[in-house]
């Protein structure tokens, strides 16, 4: 059995579905008013088993995860709340993923817990490891990611709690083991970025997801950028900082609705753009990966689906660690090609300029 949190959410929807479709597993599902879920959810779920949980209470939570064999958390989380989950988990060897990063601390764990299970982070860190293997050693990396869509309360609090981070940072990039003030290189992908969504804004974003891969890869050169497309979300941005430390509730409600607006009438998007230089078979290589097809939330939700599974299956033990940190890069991203039409992939030889895998 598969316990999942929120998982009647904008998020928790894609995840359930997609560990639904694509295994056999038993659900539960878990939350605190699991009375207010939609109807139809109810109705399409109905073999899964309901169950009303208060995450801050220990009984309770023992309670869901009993019987379980992974836990899903997609609900909106304190940091009090995911490490009583954590120390619950590890007492009763149940892994457990979190969609989000509230709380979490690089540790020892007897268990999997899993955070940033979901694309950005999460996604993110898994793709650049994907494509490595088409080389023999990698010596740069360049990523662009970003999306246009509705923010979930959960999303846009990760996205600016992640921005105030102080293991993460802005322009800046990763050179010969250091970080230094970014530099933009000689590439020029503005037309690969543009033929997938329109980009008002970019900026340099070195978080620890992006530094815990770059040192995985042993790297000389990484540069990470996210991309932003919604007017009305930059100009949010542009203040957020200010304004978040003076009211986070208040910041995190303006940033979902100006969220909302910009795509009002517009087909959501998520995107990923990687490109890696090195070598194979003794001779220079360079290669291109493209990934989109999904809006934000769909994207979060299937990664987070698929993740949920191969850790499932794996059954090993790794600590407490991000999702991009992970060594199931391969088999996380190649369930999502399997399974989800909407999911779209692309690598291409950029030296030879042959496409060698289309999705």
């Amino acid at each position: 059995m598969i316990g999942i949190l929120g998982a009647y959410g904008a998020v928790g929807i894609w995840a359930t579905r997609f560990i639904r479709n694509n295994s056999e597993y038993r659900l539960r599902i878990g939350g605190r008013n699991i009375e207010k879920a939609p109807s139809e959810l109810r109705a399409e779920w109905s073999d899964a088993e309901w169950t009303k949980v208060d995450v801050s209470n220990k009984e309770s939570v023992e309670q869901f995860m009993d019987g379980c064999e992974i836990i899903l958390d997609c609900a909106k989380l304190s940091e009090a709340q995911t490490a009583l989950m954590d120390e619950i988990a590890e007492a009763k060897s149940t892994p457990v993923l979190h969609l989000g990063i509230e709380g979490f601390k690089r540790k020892e764990s007897s268990v999997s817990i899993v955070y940033g299970a979901g694309c950005i982070p999460g996604l993110s860190g898994l793709i650049p490891q994907y494509l490595a293997q088409k080389f023999d050693h990698v010596h740069s990396l360049e990523f662009y990611y970003g999306g246009l869509g509705a923010f979930s309360y959960t999303a846009a609090n990760d996205f600016i709690d992640s921005l105030h981070n102080d293991n993460n940072r802005t322009m800046v990039y990763w050179k010969k083991g250091e970080i230094l003030p970014f530099e933009p290189s000689s590439n020029d992908f503005s037309e690969d970025l543009k033929s997938v969504i329109a980009i008002n804004k970019m900026f340099p974003f070195f978080d620890g997801e992006a530094e815990a891969v770059t040192r995985k890869l042993n790297l000389d050169e990484a540069r990470f950028q996210m991309c932003l497309s919604g007017q009305r979300m930059i100009e949010i941005m542009n203040s957020a900082r200010h304004q978040y430390k003076q009211n986070p509730d208040e910041t995190i409600k303006k940033l979902c609705t100006a969220s909302k607006l910009d795509t009002f009438g517009i087909k959501e998007n998520t995107f990923y753009l990687c490109v890696m230089e090195g070598v194979k078979n003794n001779a220079p290589a360079k290669f291109k990966l493209t990934i989109h097809g999904l809006g934000p939330s769909p994207m979060t939700g299937v990664s987070a689906g698929a993740a949920t599974l191969c850790f499932a299956k794996e059954k090993k033990s790794c600590g407490t660690i991000l999702l991009g940190e992970s060594d199931l890069a391969t088999p996380i991203i190649e369930s999502l090609i399997a399974n989800q039409p909407e999911f779209s992939c692309e690598i291409k030889d950029m030296l030879t300029t042959e496409i060698e895998g289309e999705i």
